[in-house]
């Protein structure tokens, strides 16, 4: 996986023209994910799921299409988990 990271930053740098400055905002983006999935190396590898959708998605109107139906995924997720616990809390207080 981290080479996988590791190349998506080389890739940026390499397709800046001379003299163009770099996009310094990406770039620590970029260093935070990669310090976050150094302290939370189980999300390697739906960080690589995601990289992978994200390739293939074309424009950044593609991929913002795409990170949006992944939050919606993990939220509805969220939603079904909730609402279990929520029943299991239920039933206790009725013990």
């Amino acid at each position: 996986m981290q080479t996988n990271l590791s190349s998506g930053i080389e890739k940026r740098k390499q397709k800046r023209k001379p003299g163009e400055r770099s996009n310094t905002f990406l770039e620590e983006a970029l260093a935070a994910r990669e310090a976050y999935l150094q302290q939370h190396p189980h999300m390697r590898e739906y960080q690589a799921e995601i990289d992978s959708v994200l390739d293939k998605s074309g424009n950044n109107q593609g991929r913002m299409a795409v990170l949006v139906t992944l939050m919606q995924g993990k939220l509805l997720e969220m939603q079904k988990e909730l609402y279990r616990v929520t029943q299991l809390l239920g039933e206790s207080v009725k013990s």
